[in-house]
């Protein structure tokens, strides 16, 4: 099932073992345990909405995410 920006946190690390490593890559700085805990069961929207990314940065994390699956 493709992830969506509609997909919790939880799912998506679930996901792939690499994707918290990918996050960190489009967030350009390391992803702490306490930070993913805390967005665990918020979208990747509603994370998006708190870090100021817009549909574009949300587009290209999903295509890495999606990729291989």
């Amino acid at each position: 099932m493709a992830l969506t920006a509609d997909s919790t946190v939880s799912e998506v690390l679930k996901s792939r073992p690499d994707a918290k490593d990918i996050i960190a890559k489009h967030a350009g700085m390391p992803v702490d345990e306490g930070q993913l805990s805390m967005a665990m069961g918020m979208t990747l929207q509603q994370v998006a909405g708190y870090v100021g990314w817009g549909s574009d940065k949300i587009d290209a994390l999903l295509k890495d995410l999606n990729e291989g699956q």
